[in-house]
């Protein structure tokens, strides 16, 4: 990346790059990436410190023509790809959106090459959250395609149309492992906890089996009194479906407080639905901080118990309880049953692993049986002899 900033020196040393404000013999490390709140915080304090009079001029690289920052306002403008994405869809691009202009906003688009977008990707903040890194440089590689293609900005030219950040190398490999399911003391637990819109989002979850996405639309016109069912517009999948309400589920809600349309508000907006990505947070919080409740994927790695979680719940609850594939994808909305049978393999396995180990408790008991039996005939044998 080229950095234009007065008194700016990148150094490499020992396969990093470095960053120091250099004016005569005065010698400073900058903290954080060019581009970076913190980068820019401590290269203003230099600038005050040993430069006063440039903080006066305008800042180059403001977010104008050819920035990241107005790249991304273009391509939520006239984007085709953003036009057709659905709202669940955009709000996830938008989480790497922020970031970008958050961080590297003012820097030119035409600036990064390969060398930039490994150092974005290898960032401290994303050393446990890899997925995230990924999706960040996916974003950048379709803003660049963007650019390239529709902004007809001079400075890419020097690209010759190879777009820098495609092919980086992912730092999560393999299928994504699906969301733990919820063990059943740990639903016995959250049942009981004091925070009762997470208590409501858990009994929506568990018994309707939908997305967080869904879960936080759900108003009360949606529910069905009469016949016992919930209509849901799945924002995923398009799906309009309606859910019948197990028992459970009927009479919790018949017992909640109605203060909203939606089931659950928004805690600083009633007529607002609550936020998925706060509906997660909690649920981590409540699980991980105060039950005391985690786990690990097979590679050992920490994994925490989501929303995302009762829905697979949910569906192994209805293999266990005989329902057949169909019936499992008509309650939660999956348009194939690639995803059910996921479900139906979970409930198989652990059917067939407690009657295997039943019928080997079975066998221990009759080997006790027949030892005992044994046992007595030479007792007899010996008082007889």
């Amino acid at each position: 990346m080229k950095i234009d900033l007065p008194f700016v020196q990148p150094i490499k040393a020992r396969g990093r790059l470095y960053f120091y404000f250099r004016r005569g013999h005065v010698r400073i490390a900058l903290a954080g990436r060019p581009g970076s709140r913190e980068f820019q915080d401590s290269y203003d304090a230099a600038l005050r410190q040993n430069a006063p009079h440039l903080l006066q001029q305008p800042k180059r690289g403001a977010a104008g023509r050819g920035s990241l920052a107005w790249v991304i306002d273009c391509y939520k403008a006239k984007a085709e790809a953003w036009a057709e994405a659905s709202d669940s869809t955009r709000a996830i691009y938008d989480r790497r959106h922020h970031w970008l202009v958050k961080n590297y906003g003012s820097e030119p688009i035409a600036s990064f090459d390969r060398d930039a977008i490994k150092m974005l990707r290898d960032l401290p903040e994303f050393a446990d959250k890899p997925s995230v890194a990924d999706a960040t440089v996916e974003r950048l590689a379709a803003l660049w395609d963007f650019a390239e293609e529709f902004l007809h900005l001079d400075d890419m030219k020097a690209h010759k149309g190879i777009n820098p950040a495609r092919n980086i190398k992912k730092l999560k490999t393999g299928e994504a492992e699906s969301a733990p399911l919820w063990p059943l003391d740990l639903c016995r637990a959250f049942e009981a906890h004091p925070n009762a819109d997470m208590r409501t989002f858990y009994f929506l979850a568990r018994y309707c089996g939908q997305r967080r996405s869904d879960l936080v639309n759900m108003q009360w016109d949606h529910i069905d009194d009469q016949r016992g069912e919930m209509f849901v517009a799945q924002i995923k999948s398009g799906a309009r479906i309606w859910v019948p309400m197990p028992k459970r589920l009927r009479e919790y809600l018949a017992a909640l407080p109605k203060r909203s349309p939606f089931i659950v508000p928004s805690p600083k907006n009633l007529s607002a639905p609550y936020r998925e990505t706060s509906v997660t947070n909690e649920f981590i919080k409540i699980t991980r901080d105060k039950l005391g409740f985690q786990t690990t994927d097979s590679k050992g790695q920490p994994r925490f118990y989501s929303p995302h979680g009762l829905r697979h719940l949910c569906g192994v609850e209805l293999a266990h309880a005989g329902a057949s594939d169909r019936q499992i994808a008509a309650v939660l909305g999956h348009a194939t049953l690639k995803m059910v049978q996921v479900y139906v393999k979970q409930a198989e396995q652990r059917v067939l692993a407690r009657d295997a180990q039943r019928k080997r408790d079975a066998m221990y008991d009759a080997d006790v049986l027949e030892a005992a039996i044994d046992a007595a005939g030479n007792v007899r044998r010996l008082r007889s002899a």
